[in-house]
């Protein structure tokens, strides 16, 4: 990661804070340091001269006398993530990859990046991640819950529910068998899926001895192609019997096989769909091995290169290998529409499953990754899953069934309702209140517990938006402590602080190491000891430590007490005024002040010509506009533009972040202010639809552009302000997008007409 590997390793690389600079290195040659509080803005410098101090401190023995905090899961955790605005099942060793390129660092602060996770509303929802996290453990804990697996480390937590209807987090070395997890199935909307296969079009054109010629072989070229219920449908066969045959970079062949005469009808269908696309399709039976006399397989073969090198893409996650082992689910799959999603899962399950579709499906396949990916798609698409060595199962509610885990809450939320519910609750109650082995009941029993219920309380309100929500719990089975010597890794979700995580999702705790409990153990155990025989003190670097409870912060000025013979304190934090004032009066204060733009472009430039990258001057100012005086966003972007090939541009930097240009911004605005309602809506909707953004990212640049506006007075941008504040407000407290952002113009509209 380019971040990392242009991250100044000493005081004298550091750029633009000058005053700062020039302070700490005093501190070097004196081999004496007060406690620090590093205060400022992302991306000014603040953890790169934390660590920059260290290094130039101690040397070669830096890392032993420097301690970041964390706590973690196994790279093998599976989780959904967004990422440059596509949705992706992945795990923290696909991250550490991407994020982690050296093999060296032990936290990255990543970029557009974003994870499931959920919303105060117990709605599930992808949230920023701010870090990302690592560190090697000696021993793990493999959580066995009905359904899947988890494996974390021993100080990591989970989520769990308390008897008021909260989330919090429980320490894994505390968990028993039996205790209850959280999970959640939800319906992600999503939305149509226009497929790109131009990148993978033919040569149109052959070259013979003195000319060239319209190349014979190519009968068919698609440009784009909407992903429809049909073809989600034959999607989901190929993943269960295809495979494609490409010989160099041409005659490429899509290959279904099925099983003969019992697959008929899907052999069938397959050549039905591709013969309706004007495709050469040709068809052979195979014989028995045992019987040579009867048929037992047919195969359909359809001979399209640009399609061959398309499913091929897209089904094996880049890997070389194009076989069964190395299937993936499509990434489009899981940012497709719901019926998209069913109908993809229901093509897989003609093809590799058995039982009944709509009651309980079981499909099997010899690729891990397949299942999973399978099994969180079911999830994000309102159904039950469950996933084991060689096979996931799809679980739907039916009238055979006496419960699915689906429905099921802990039992000691009804039980908080026996006291206001009306009639004879403990009769209803009966299974859970008397039955040791019942922990768990419906949420249609308490569902009706609640409607003869008149008061309100907060602990009513939570259990009845959990009853209306898609959380769940599911039960530990097992529980194992494992060797491991490896690293683990975990995510920093400001936002819920927790993230989920496993084969099938649970609720994990995020790494927000703030609490008072961390300060009493690994903090303390940390300072207490005595650095290597050269370092006069060690460093703990503290980072977001204005995200730490009050509990907390006290218990570190304590700790800071009693251990500054041995050991130094160094918090960052972007606003210093949330730290105690015990705690700053016994720290020197560093405020770091946003970069300028003349020291950002320096180190593009630096960056751009050691890795040969043609940067344009457009494509610089756009760098500068979406990175807002922020170094590591800054380099980021440009990172992730150098993947395209060519000039670096505006129009690429625009594509990469997912942001509208600030003139289409300005020209909503312009429309809006005219009075122009409905155009005004229609440029909402590209700008949600055509660029992806959210509706918390278009009110962000918004808010931008106000400042910028001509031809209005201050007043008119003062309440153009107000309502932007407000709908930001509404959006984060989970209201609909489009809905509020409606609101929005229609409030701005209702403004420029007053100015008429």
């Amino acid at each position: 990661m380019w971040v990392e590997k242009y991250r100044p390793r000493t005081l004298s690389d550091v750029v633009n804070q000058t005053e700062i600079v020039t302070r700490l290195k005093i501190f070097i040659q004196e081999k004496s340091m007060p406690h620090l509080i590093f205060s400022g803005p992302p991306g000014t410098g603040k953890t790169t001269c934390a660590l920059a101090l260290a290094h130039d401190l101690f040397g070669h023995s830096y890392r032993q006398n420097v301690k970041e905090l964390n706590a973690s899961v196994t790279s093998d955790t599976p989780i959904l993530i967004k990422i440059n605005n596509e949705i992706k099942r992945t795990n923290f060793k696909e991250l550490a990859k991407l994020y982690f390129k050296d093999n060296s660092g032990i936290r990255v602060k990543p970029e557009d990046l974003k994870v499931l996770s959920i919303g105060l509303k117990y709605e599930i929802r992808f949230s920023d991640v701010d870090y990302i996290f690592r560190h090697k453990v000696q021993k793990i804990a493999k959580i066995r819950y009905e359904g899947g697996y988890v494996k974390t480390s021993l100080d990591h937590s989970v989520i769990i529910f308390n008897e008021e209807g909260n989330l919090i987090s429980k320490k894994v070395s505390e968990l028993l068998k039996g205790d209850l997890l959280i999970s959640f199935k939800t319906n992600f909307l999503g939305k149509t899926q226009e497929l790109n296969l131009r990148p993978f079009e033919p040569n149109m054109n052959t070259a013979l001895l003195h000319t060239r010629i319209r190349n014979p072989k190519v009968k068919k070229i698609f440009k784009d192609f909407t992903l429809n219920d049909e073809f989600s449908k034959i999607l989901g066969i190929y993943l269960a019997e295809g495979c494609t045959s490409l010989q160099g970079n041409t005659s490429g062949q899509i290959i279904f096989t099925f099983g003969y005469p019992q697959e008929k009808k899907l052999a069938e269908d397959v050549s039905n769909f591709f013969k309706n696309l004007n495709l050469s399709i040709y068809s052979n039976k195979g014989k028995s091995g045992f019987d040579r006399s009867r048929e037992s397989s047919i195969q359909i073969r359809i001979l399209n290169t640009q399609l061959t090198k398309f499913f091929g893409a897209n089904f094996y996650d880049g890997s070389e290998r194009k076989t069964a082992h190395f299937k993936r689910v499509p990434l489009f799959i899981f940012d497709a529409t719901t019926s998209n999603r069913i109908n993809f899962l229901n093509g897989y399950y003609r093809g590799d499953g058995c039982g009944v579709w709509g009651e309980v499906a079981r499909i099997t396949s010899v690729s891990k990754d397949v299942l999973i990916d399978s099994a969180w798609l079911g999830r994000i698409s309102d159904i039950e899953t469950s996933s084991f060595k060689k096979e996931v199962r799809l679980i739907w509610p039916h009238a055979k069934f006496s419960y699915v885990k689906s429905n099921l809450l802990p039992s000691f939320l009804s039980h908080r309702l026996i006291h206001y519910a009306k009639g004879n609750p403990r009769y209803l109650l009966r299974h859970s209140l008397y039955s040791k082995k019942s922990k768990r009941v419906s949420k249609q029993i308490i569902k009706n517990l609640l409607e003869t219920i008149e008061t309100e309380d907060q602990v009513i309100e939570n259990i009845r938006s959990l009853v209306d929500s898609g959380l769940y719990s599911v039960k530990i089975t097992d529980i194992q402590v494992e060797d491991y010597n490896d690293y683990v890794y975990d995510v920093s979700v400001p936002d819920s602080q927790a993230f989920w995580g496993g084969t099938t999702p649970v609720l994990l705790h995020n790494s927000d190491e703030r609490g008072i409990k961390v300060v009493r153990t690994s903090i303390k155990q940390f300072a207490h000891y005595l650095g290597t025989e050269d370092a006069p003190f060690k460093i703990l670097v503290l980072d977001e430590a204005d995200n730490m409870t009050g509990d907390a912060q006290q218990a570190l000025r304590r700790t800071m007490e009693s251990t500054s013979r041995n050991c130094r304190f160094i918090l960052i934090c972007n606003y210093s005024s949330k730290i105690i004032d015990p705690i700053q009066s016994r720290c020197s204060i560093f405020r770091f002040s946003p970069l300028k733009n003349k020291d950002i472009l320096q180190r593009l430039e630096e960056i751009s010509k050691n890795e040969k990258i043609d940067l344009m001057e457009d494509g610089k100012e756009a760098i500068l506009y979406n990175s807002g005086g922020d170094m590591r966003r800054a380099i980021n972007i440009l990172q992730t533009t150098a993947t395209l090939k060519g000039e670096i541009d505006a129009n690429t930097v625009y594509k990469v972040t997912g942001k509208a240009r600030p003139e289409e911004i300005q020209n909503l605005l312009k429309i809006a202010l005219e009075g122009k309602f409905l155009d005004a809506i229609q440029q909402i909707e590209t700008l949600l639809n055509v660029y992806g953004l959210s509706g918390i990212d278009v009110i962000g640049q918004i808010h931008r552009e106000i400042i910028k506006l001509k031809n209005i007075t201050e007043l008119q941008k003062i309440n153009l302000i107000e309502i932007t504040g407000e709908i930001n407000f509404r959006l984060i407290e989970g209201a609909d997008e489009k809905i509020q952002l409606a609101s929005l113009i229609a409030k701005f509209c209702r403004i420029g007409m007053n100015r008429k």
